[in-house]
């Protein structure tokens, strides 16, 4: 039976275990519970897809609650990976709908996590399972990787290749199709800065270091005239009660590896607060500050507007911030090129911070990765899709970071179709947004590419 056939007779049976999957709110959240380490729903998420796995007659795998994996033997004990998560990024605001109540409505499924990952890992894994029931006989196995750290940390991953190795070669489906050959490096910084403000009380930006912050908030002590001097600027005014006064806005929320057309809430309540003229010096040194900092999303603001031919531009959002009446700590989020250099990087950022008063706290890196485009696999992979989409497409980098980057011989490989018409605007629908969705067309032609990707590769590996 042709693939195309076999998945319009089992494309409700599809849509229903994707949906499974987004009903589960599987943020991850950092425990010290043995079998748990990334939380209960996390854990439950993983004993969701296992369940679908070993239904659908994988050898199933809980590697100790950090992951767990889905195996089908072939001739050999070499494996080739596919790598997908099933953890999502907090809901957040903004939604139409429930964000873990699936709404399946005009060939779409809306709900968190049904892009960012779970659907994208289901075409590939009801490809294996295809190729599973309709007889054919791998030359190796194929291991299927289920995640849950992906958006916070990757010590999911981390932890199985320590203590299990790794395949021979692997495709990651969490990217757009054809090809992603190598990945920027992730920088994430946590700096600080001491604030004694009698005016500016409370701030609170963003909930994730990956995303554009799509809200934000501080606590204003009055000085008599703050709402009229806010009248107009857009931000919502609520008074507290003794001459306290909540002050938020919204912004435009994206990846903080696709910065491109977002509006950051912390940047826009800052502008608000200074135009307004309502802080006390100190207070309007730091949002000047952020201003500065998270002006622009390549880099001018910390003075590393790098950018090499390999990667393109460097980016850089400001992805959370808080201040609590004493210190204001500000996370920064950024995808620096295949080629910089990092010392040098490190030490512009420094003295940027330093200029404002702000210090480094904490430093975590995730190096870039680049993978040959003109090796056998990358280039198979890239013919194979650009046959079933008819296009010219290109292997390319990029900002995003995937489990690509941990694996020693990796790809990302789809399911995103590129050029695709974005349903609800540039603020909704997209990965790390309100109304994330999945367009069912799009798994479906998603899932014929990876049936012959998989064959091929079985044969190149």
């Amino acid at each position: 039976m042709r693939p195309k056939t076999w998945m319009e007779e089992h494309e409700k049976e599809f849509i229903d275990d994707i949906c499974e999957l987004v009903r589960i709110p599987s943020v991850s959240e950092r425990t010290q519970v043995k079998g748990m380490p990334f939380g209960k729903h996390c854990l439950e998420a993983l004993e969701k897809a296992l369940e679908i796995g070993r239904r659908m007659g994988f050898q199933t795998y809980n590697h100790e609650g950090y992951c767990a994996s889905l195996l089908w033997n072939g001739e050999t004990e070499s494996e080739i990976g596919l790598f997908g998560h099933t953890d999502v990024v907090p809901a957040g605001d903004g939604w139409s709908s429930d964000p873990y109540q699936p709404a399946v409505k005009d060939g779409v499924i809306i709900g968190r996590g049904s892009s960012d990952n779970k659907g994208s890992l289901m075409s590939a894994l009801y490809a294996l399972r295809y190729l599973k029931e309709t007889g054919y006989q791998p030359r190796h196995s194929f291991r299927f990787f289920l995640g849950s750290n992906e958006e916070k940390g990757m010590e999911d991953i981390s932890y199985y290749t320590e203590h299990y190795g790794e395949p021979e070669f692997s495709i990651v489906p969490d990217v757009q199709f054809p090809v992603c050959n190598g990945e920027k490096g992730i920088l994430e910084i946590d700096a600080a800065c001491r604030l004694d403000s009698k005016v500016l009380t409370w701030f609170q930006s963003g909930i994730m270091s990956n995303s554009v912050p799509a809200s934000a908030s501080a606590v204003i002590a009055d000085s008599g005239d703050m709402e009229e001097r806010l009248s107009g600027t857009g931000a919502a005014v609520e008074s507290l009660g003794n001459g306290r006064y909540s002050v938020s806005v919204r912004g435009i929320g994206a990846h903080a590896a696709f910065p491109e057309g977002s509006e950051s809430a912390e940047v826009k309540l800052a502008k608000i607060l200074l135009e307004a003229d309502i802080l006390d010096p100190a207070a309007a040194a730091v949002m000047k500050a952020v201003v500065s900092f998270f002006g622009d999303y390549y880099g001018a603001g910390l003075d590393i507007p790098f950018e090499d031919s390999l990667s393109g531009k460097l980016t850089h959002v400001g992805g959370m911030a808080r201040y609590d009446g004493k210190v204001f700590r500000q996370n920064i989020n950024i995808r620096y090129n295949v080629k910089a250099d990092y010392d040098e990087m490190i030490k512009r950022i420094e003295n940027s911070l330093m200029k404002y008063g702000f210090f480094i706290e904490k430093i975590h890196d995730n190096k870039p990765c680049f993978t040959d485009p003109d090796s056998p696999a990358a280039a198979e992979l890239v013919k194979i899709c650009n046959d079933h989409l008819k296009m010219e497409l290109k292997p390319y980098v990029m900002g995003g970071g995937t489990y690509a980057r941990k694996l020693k011989h990796a790809v990302g490989f789809g399911p995103g179709m590129p050029g695709g018409k974005k349903l609800f605007g540039e603020t909704r629908g997209s990965a790390h947004q309100p109304d994330e969705y999945a367009e069912i067309k799009s798994l479906k032609a998603a899932f014929e590419i990876y049936v012959d990707a998989i064959r091929k590769l079985d044969e190149l590996v």
